[in-house]
């Protein structure tokens, strides 16, 4: 159900519904509403997911031997995640509003300890920043999200331009 879901919010955003999801997942609706009460329960399931995908991709650029390549990489997988699931990026984009950061705090929790030892990494290398801190990450992973989800062709070059901003003064 939940896989239905994602291709329907990804596809339609906010104007995805229950009747899609369940087409999609080859049930009821009445399936769906017995597993999620509600429209926003259902997207809040989505973005709980997403975040801990967020957070294994994270765990797993710990592995990249280049600190900004690593720092580089976080930036992109955002990206292209937002690009392909509007819901995901609907849900960053709320957050520069004051939205909660993830469903719970432990996946807040888990993603800033990640973020904080890929900038403590890159930081050691001198290829960030000695200002950027952790919690600098999700404002700027919004700021992208706006970007994505406003459908400007070319988001790359925005996201180089931020990348731009977190290297060191010269």
């Amino acid at each position: 159900m939940l896989d239905a879901a994602r291709a329907a919010f990804a596809e339609h955003g906010a104007g995805a519904q229950m009747e899609d999801v369940a087409r999609r997942a080859g049930v009821g609706v009445g399936t769906v509403y017995r597993h999620f009460a509600t429209k926003e329960a259902l997207r809040d399931a989505l973005v709980e997911a997403s975040f801990d995908e967020k957070i294994a991709q994270v765990q797993g650029l710990l592995d990249e031997p280049d600190p900004w390549r690593a720092i580089e990489r976080c930036f992109e997988v955002c990206a292209a995640t937002q690009e392909r699931d509007r819901a995901w990026a609907a849900a960053l984009a709320a957050m520069a509003g004051g939205a909660p950061q993830a469903p719970n705090e432990r996946q807040q929790r888990e993603l800033v300890a990640l973020e904080e030892t890929l900038i403590a990494r890159a930081k050691a290398a001198g290829v960030v920043r000695e200002d950027l801190v952790a919690t600098d990450m999700p404002p700027l992973f919004c700021g992208l999200a706006s970007v994505v989800q406003a459908g400007v062709p070319g988001w790359r070059r925005y996201l180089d331009l931020m990348l731009d901003g977190l290297r060191p003064p010269r």
